[in-house]
């Protein structure tokens, strides 16, 4: 579609970019100014829809950005990728998948996803909507009073300073986790502490399991041909 355009014509391009044209509201009143802030980026948000004859989303392959139809594969969410495209426990790459209402829960989930511009507009979205909910309650603790609820502050006890060591090789074990490489702990039958942790590099599953990054497409194989049997299949 863009090589149809005629100050495109006869230029040879590979992929585009969407950019997101959002205004920030102006309202002097804070408050004000984030909720149209909100009402805009969920109406900016909002799945395209397939005409009136058709049923269903028009942006719903594995793929494809669900706002404006582009591939994702090769896309850079660079910090965002972490937050929204991977397992927040097992640190796996789980594509984030939209709802079709937006704000999570709303509506169903989408087979799509959102280009790194769209996230980036969804991820402040997430912040106004936290920024909203904790302002909304402001008799919290006195309501909880009421119900007989009491919280009481503590300090816990100090927590002793990991050794040097460890601290160095922590980020080495997350990315090792990240990538799926297996790693099996061994606790302490009395004091239920970990005293050995294995890491087990398989050449077989190496060769079959792509680098992590910020892209789509260095998620594992596995996922990936899934993906593509996804689009197959659409």
């Amino acid at each position: 579609m863009m090589g149809q355009l005629p100050q495109h014509k006869g230029q040879q391009y590979d992929d585009v970019v969407a950019t997101v044209d959002f205004a920030l509201s102006t309202h002097p009143n804070p408050k004000k100014a984030r909720k149209q802030n909100i009402k805009k980026a969920i109406k900016a948000l909002t799945p395209m829809k397939r005409p009136l004859w058709f049923f269903g989303y028009k942006r719903n392959k594995g793929h494809q950005c669900v706002v404006d139809g582009t591939s994702c594969m090769q896309a850079d969410y660079g910090d965002l990728f972490d937050q929204y495209h991977r397992d927040p426990y097992t640190l796996q790459v789980a594509p984030f998948r939209p709802w079709t209402g937006v704000l999570p829960g709303k509506g169903r989930q989408l087979g799509g996803t959102y280009c790194p511009q769209h996230m980036m507009l969804y991820h402040n979205l997430m912040e106004w909507l936290e920024q909203e909910e904790s302002e909304a309650d402001p008799n919290f603790f006195s309501r909880m009073a009421k119900k007989g609820i009491a919280f009481v502050p503590i300090k816990r006890g100090e927590k002793v300073p990991e050794h040097p060591m460890i601290v160095k090789y922590t980020p080495v074990f997350i990315e090792m986790q990240k990538d799926g490489i297996p790693m099996y702990h061994y606790r302490n039958p009395i004091t239920g502490e970990n005293d050995i942790t294995m890491v087990v590099f398989d050449n077989r599953v190496l060769q079959a399991t792509a680098p992590t990054g910020n892209k789509l497409s260095t998620m594992d194989m596995a996922k990936y041909h899934e993906v593509v049997e996804q689009m197959g299949r659409q």
